[in-house]
């Protein structure tokens, strides 16, 4: 569930003010604000944070993908003597092996 922040008018006693509700969604937190505080107009309705696990949580294979990518090129940069001929000979062998005559 997110927590949703917005602006409501509560009738000229109370005025504007500033609430906070429990909701998975946009028009659950509009309906939670007229239900439970008698808003009349609600605006600048915004989430401000999420704590269900599944967001919660970091994503850290997009971080492993990111640093293995950086990796490989840290290591072709690094190491482009022994790179460059392992990939041309690579390239030969699927240039001969895809041309050649499969009878």
């Amino acid at each position: 569930m997110a927590t949703w922040k917005g602006e409501a008018w509560l009738g000229s006693a109370s005025g504007r003010q500033t609430v906070t509700v429990q909701s998975s969604t946009f028009r659950g937190a509009k309906e939670q604000i007229e239900q439970i505080y008698g808003a009349t107009d609600v605006w600048n309705l915004r989430e401000v944070s999420r704590s269900d696990d599944s967001s919660s949580d970091v994503d850290f294979g997009g971080w492993v993908v990111l640093f293995g990518i950086l990796f490989v090129i840290w290591l072709v940069v690094e190491y482009w003597w022994i790179v460059v001929p392992l990939a041309a000979i690579c390239l030969i062998g699927w240039i001969y092996a895809h041309f050649s005559d499969k009878n």
